[in-house]
């Protein structure tokens, strides 16, 4: 991994180290309605945090960075809550990159076993 990616990876858990310490009650929200569409959808686009959240009238608090869902996301990721698959194309309208990444959900109701598993936090 190159510096400047160690670099960014830091500044990421920064931020959201930041949304807690600013707007604990965000940071909350969304981790219970991500956690609400990791229970329902077994493959979830890295745009659809954001939206699905929006959705549910949970809005970037105005302190906090505009990067707080990236980081929001890999947030979920060291939870263990989802695991990277592949890179496809953004759906969604706010996004400005050419690819995000799809996650498989580690937290997804299996229906076939009828239990449902959430990793510890």
């Amino acid at each position: 991994m190159s510096a400047r990616m160690e670099r960014a990876l830091i500044l990421a858990d920064k931020c959201w180290e930041k949304a807690n310490n600013t707007a604990p009650e965000f940071v909350e929200r969304y981790l219970e309605l991500c956690e609400e569409l990791l229970t329902t959808k077994p493959l979830v686009q890295g745009d659809e945090f954001r939206e699905y959240c929006n959705m549910y009238k949970l809005y970037r608090d105005s302190k906090l960075h505009p990067n707080v869902w990236v980081s929001g996301v890999r947030a979920l990721k060291a939870l263990g809550w989802i695991e990277p698959l592949a890179k496809v194309v953004p759906t969604q309208s706010h996004n400005h990159m050419p690819s995000v990444t799809l996650w498989r959900s580690a937290v997804f109701y299996e229906e076939v076993k009828g239990v449902r598993h959430v990793p510890d936090t």
